[in-house]
């Protein structure tokens, strides 16, 4: 009898045993709670807004379920002009925020912001954001693949922009877009009217295999062509629901947005560690953070569109 492959099991067995550690309570962080802050601000706003939570602490028990801080005084300055942002409930997803209109306090090229938060307990943070110029989208480019998704053939299309760096300063970019598309379901034009076939027209937004965000590190005041994003389309379903159209069709907006570099880092920093966080062998990725006394980002962009229609 071959024992060898028992043998090495047992073996694979014991290695993995030997890397268990316990870990003295007494030897963790007893770091406090932290306000957390989400607030993005830029000249195309229709809103200010800005997000404020609890971090949860390592030995404390989990807040994630009611993150939001209902309760906050948080005022946005230019230096000169300053606004308090009032309390309020998102409608769709139930979340509190806390939001002004932007005509209170006007977002401009080349200002410097600063986002002011104090809690009830006595904790106060602050954060400071400077708006960057906006950098020109140059052409979109379209093109097309046949993939297949199970038994279903058919043709994603894609887009990918192209702008000229701004020379002789450092540059953090995004892309994002969203196009129209349709698909042909069974509807009532009426609560008690009967099903008929129409053809439904939505909008969607773009997705990525890469990261959209870019800078311009090395690559100062160069030709810059977007990462590949795919536009979004009618997925087909076997149950005789909706249907792929062949192409999308309607409005295509790209958008280009120029970030300033904590936004970048940020957004950057978010998107990777959510890819690794349920591997217990991946090494863990820093998020840092412009929020001083607190956790989050402050940060600021400018945002182009391109917008083409295609028939």
């Amino acid at each position: 009898m071959n024992y060898t492959p028992f043998v090495l099991a047992c073996l694979f067995l014991v290695g993995c045993n030997s890397l268990k550690q316990e870990v003295d309570p007494r030897g963790l962080s007893n770091e406090p709670e932290k306000i957390v802050v989400a607030c993005f601000i830029s000249p195309q706003d229709t809103v200010l807004a800005a997000r404020i939570g609890r971090s949860s602490t390592i030995l404390g028990p989990d807040n994630r379920a009611v993150p939001d801080i209902p309760n906050a005084i948080v005022t946005m300055s230019d230096g000169t002009r300053s606004v308090v942002l009032k309390k309020a409930i998102d409608e769709v997803l139930g979340y509190t925020y806390y939001r002004a209109k932007p005509e209170q306090l006007p977002v401009i090229v080349g200002k410097t912001y600063t986002l002011m938060v104090s809690v009830p307990n006595g904790q106060t943070i602050d954060a400071s954001c400077t708006v960057p110029g906006p950098v020109a989208i140059e052409s979109i480019r379209l093109d097309s693949n046949l993939t297949q998704l199970y038994s279903f053939v058919r043709m994603e299309y894609y887009a990918r922009l192209r702008w000229r760096d701004s020379a002789g300063q450092a540059n953090y970019y995004r892309v994002a877009g969203q196009n129209e598309y349709s698909y042909r379901a069974q509807v009532r034009t009426t609560p008690n009217g009967p099903l008929r076939d129409s053809l439904v027209q939505v909008r969607g937004n773009w997705s990525f295999n890469t990261s959209p965000l870019l800078t311009d590190i090395g690559r100062d005041g160069e030709e810059f062509v977007s990462p590949q994003g795919r536009l979004a389309n009618t997925t087909p379903r076997s149950n005789g629901g909706a249907s792929s159209i062949d192409r999308p069709r309607g409005y295509i907006s790209a958008y280009l947005l120029n970030v300033d570099e904590s936004y970048y880092h940020y957004h950057d920093e978010v998107a990777r560690q959510s890819k690794v966080r349920n591997n217990p062998f991946a090494e863990p990725v820093l998020i840092q953070t412009n929020v001083r006394g607190g956790l989050g980002c402050f940060g600021a962009y400018n945002k182009s569109t391109l917008v083409i229609q295609l028939k």
